[in-house]
């Protein structure tokens, strides 16, 4: 059987622990990888976004807290995109309003390869959005890490150009 650690010892065990938190923290905006970012804004500056729900999505600040993208903990590169609507599908009797903030809620927008940027990213959540089919043939094929992908209820050509 072991001794327990003597009791002057946790206040140091303590105090290693802050200075570790604050040394990671203090690092948590420098494992933002710039040219990741740079990928994401420009491929939300090809988007329609309606409801305005990619609007933390802005210069500076740490990329892995905008909504939709999930970073690798220990690397900070974008490990994943979720970017499938936030309501869900009105049943078919909804009330007409129900309907178009369901509309409104989808992406849309241009093809842009930004997201061919994203080296690391494994898994791609575009389901029940508004892109051309087109971008799926050119763009998802080349992404190499990618192991998930997810285009449920693909509306092909609508809102894009």
């Amino acid at each position: 059987m072991t001794a327990p650690l003597p009791i002057s010892l946790f206040p140091f065990l303590l105090l290693i622990a802050a200075i570790c938190f604050t040394i990671c923290d203090a690092n948590s905006n420098a494992r933002c990888i710039q040219s990741e970012r740079e990928a994401l804004l420009k491929f939300k500056n090809h988007l329609i976004d309606p409801s305005n729900r990619l609007s933390s999505w802005v210069e500076g600040g740490d990329f892995c807290e905008w909504i939709g993208v999930v970073c690798h903990n220990s690397t900070g590169h974008v490990h994943q995109l979720n970017l499938a609507p936030t309501l869900s599908e009105p049943d078919e009797f909804a009330p007409c309003f129900e309907w178009e903030a369901y509309e409104r809620s989808k992406l849309g927008g241009k093809r842009n390869p930004s997201l061919l940027e994203l080296k690391h990213l494994s898994s791609l959540d575009l389901s029940y959005n508004n892109f051309s089919s087109i971008y799926i043939l050119k763009c998802f094929g080349m992404l190499g890490s990618l192991t998930h992908l997810n285009l449920s209820s693909w509306i092909p050509g609508r809102n894009s150009s």
